[in-house]
């Protein structure tokens, strides 16, 4: 669906006043809260430590089921193709681990496998309860997690709503990915600044911009080489529509949105303000519930730029392994690149926040509600 017309709401939106006190009691319901029953890796990270040849990992828990949660190691020492390293010699939050801040894991490897080269590590952490095993890892300048290979269901059987608009999301038809890691979050502008920082690359439109320009904020008003430029630099890249919309719905083929059931303030922030959502904006990264993947506001927030190529009747020609649309398709040549997710001034319309809505916008598009999300292949 082609939204280069839709009218979007900007900082003219009416902003809901609130004192400091309220806004600080209500985001700390939220971090207590608002969380789903999904095993959250945060702030990991890895240091290796020469004079006792041990490597020591630390990380927060973050977790709100009832059942114990298993927090296991995994190295790989071939540049991330292979995670084979099993770690045993481990002390510290290893094992069964209960939810909580500062978690330290200290593997000797010395003892273990005194034969490998630990500044050639790539490690990964493997959170598990009886619904899921997440594998986390830290790459540049953010947290991923594994979407492992295999078939997913893609599109939609029957234009929703009746809305001819929504006729490029059909036919449903399976698709085959390789594994691929995705950031667990949106890109920030804390993040954003290093990159700018270290390449001299220009400030994106609002940066200055009061309503989007927190450190912890989804980057906006970037355009797709500018998205495209900060995910080389991370040494990352920007997702496909396929690999986006996959990691989107979790996990359960047939979800209308990154969860089970109807539009849900719990998990997203998109128009207006509803339950947990308090921000008319755009609301920091990860204040609101992931899906079963561990991934934070996969719809709502901002729209994130996809690899593809915008084409209206991409699906009945896709290819049914890793597709990719290029730039002339059926000798038509596209001249927008797609975009996924919705934004934080989306939900009038729930259509239009589902995980299988496809939208598009001019690569140099500078737009408030326009971000990125990087992913990852290894090697």
């Amino acid at each position: 669906m082609c939204i280069l017309g839709k009218k979007i709401k900007h900082s003219f939106l009416t902003k809901k006043a609130m004192t400091f006190y309220v806004s600080f009691i209500v985001c700390l319901l939220l971090a207590l809260s608002a969380y789903s029953a999904v095993p959250i890796i945060k702030n990991m990270s890895y240091q290796y430590i020469a004079a006792e040849n041990t490597h020591r990992t630390r990380y927060d828990l973050l977790y709100f089921g009832a059942e114990p949660v298993s927090v296991i190691l995994e190295a790989s020492g071939d540049g991330g193709e292979h995670f084979d390293i099993m770690p045993t010699m481990v002390t510290g939050d290893f094992g069964i681990v209960f939810p909580g801040t500062g978690k330290k894991a200290n593997w000797n490897i010395g003892a273990e496998f005194p034969l490998l080269d630990p500044t050639t590590l790539i490690m990964r952490i493997v959170v598990s309860d009886s619904d899921h095993t997440l594998r986390y890892i830290t790459f540049g300048g953010s947290i991923m997690v594994l979407i492992s290979a295999g078939d997913f269901v893609m599109g939609s059987a029957e234009t929703p709503d009746g809305m001819p608009i929504f006729g490029d999301e059909i036919p449903e038809h399976n698709i085959y990915l390789d594994e691929y890691y995705v950031d667990t979050t949106e890109v920030t502008n804390a993040q954003y600044a290093n990159f700018m920082t270290a390449t001299g690359h220009p400030a994106p439109l609002y940066w200055a911009d009061p309503l989007y320009n927190a450190p912890q904020q989804p980057v906006v008003g970037v355009t797709w080489d500018d998205a495209v430029a900060y995910a080389n630099w991370d040494g990352k890249r920007l997702p496909t529509e396929a690999e986006w919309e996959k990691a989107s719905r979790g996990g359960f083929d047939g979800r209308d949105f990154p969860w089970e059931g109807v539009l849900n303030y719990t998990y997203g922030n998109f128009a207006s303000v509803h339950g947990y959502d308090i921000w008319y904006d755009t609301s920091p990264v990860a204040s609101l519930a992931p899906n079963d993947y561990g991934l934070f506001d996969m719809i709502g927030n901002v729209y994130e730029w996809c690899a593809d190529y915008y084409h209206y009747s991409f699906y009945e020609s896709s290819p049914d392994s890793n597709p990719l649309a290029p730039e002339v398709l059926d000798e038509k040549t596209s001249v927008t690149k797609t975009l996924r997710g919705g934004s934080c001034y989306d939900g009038f319309f729930p259509s239009y926040l589902r995980c299988a809505t496809r939208f598009s916008y001019f690569p140099a598009t500078t737009n408030g509600i326009i971000g990125l999300r990087c992913v990852k292949t290894f090697p």
